[in-house]
């Protein structure tokens, strides 16, 4: 497999401004209708938009910020579009987790790249304060094209075998594996490069257990990367 991407960038000790700014935004937000966790979600959505503001401003990735566009969420200088996406975890990021992107407005959603970030908070605790989050994760890109083409689909109510998730709606999963490094991604974003340097691999073992489960009933058919 081509495993293409092994790091992430951290930020500790999260300042107290950038979760007030999360706050203030998350405040003026509506709540949007397919959400599975309302005002939290936005919340979350919030936290990983300013992290990613702060982690592009420290990278001179420079930026306009189009968070009322449903489309994505930042055009960059070179006039590619990026769209964030946030996971609360409880657990430091590992090669072999997923990266999720709803398929509900996958349709509409089609930014060139999705930022993949990771919040992680305790395991233990389960408030609603976004200062829960001790630490963030950038974990790596990935551009819409690729996710669509390597990306495997999960349904609504249906369960990871690997880690028992269920979930809440249709996703579109990749590891981490098969993201864009951090590294490149600061290259494509700032425009030093056009491409990444290798393709996003198949999780081969995935599909094919996948494959096996719906052969076998578990699971309903569904679109497969090949």
């Amino acid at each position: 497999m081509n495993r293409r991407n092994v790091t992430y960038t951290r930020t500790a000790n999260i300042p107290e401004h950038i979760y007030r700014e999360a706050e203030y935004r998350s405040k003026n937000l509506p709540v949007h209708k397919k959400s599975h966790r309302k005002e939290e979600a936005n919340g979350i959505g919030c936290l990983g938009e300013v992290i990613a503001e702060h982690w592009m401003d420290r990278h001179g990735i420079k930026y306009t910020a189009e968070l009322d566009n449903t489309a994505y969420d930042y055009r960059l200088e070179n006039n590619l579009t990026i769209d964030v996406k946030t996971k609360d975890r409880r657990f430091k990021p590992r090669s072999d987790f997923d990266n999720s992107a709803p398929l509900y407005n996958h349709e509409h959603q089609k930014p060139d790249y999705f930022l993949f970030l990771s919040l992680e908070r305790d395991k233990d605790d389960d408030s609603n304060d976004l200062r829960r989050f001790h630490t963030a994760h950038i974990v790596g890109s990935i551009s819409y094209n690729e996710l669509d083409k390597v990306g495997l689909r999960f349904l609504e109510g249906e369960k990871d075998w690997r880690n028992h998730t269920k979930f809440w709606t249709d996703c579109l999963n990749i590891e981490m594996w098969q993201l864009i490094s951090i590294q490149e991604t600061v290259d494509l974003f700032k425009g030093y490069k056009k491409e990444p340097t290798n393709m996003a691999g198949l999780n081969i073992p995935i599909i094919q257990e996948m494959k096996s489960r719906i052969d076998s009933g578990e699971y309903k058919p569904r679109q497969i990367p090949i």
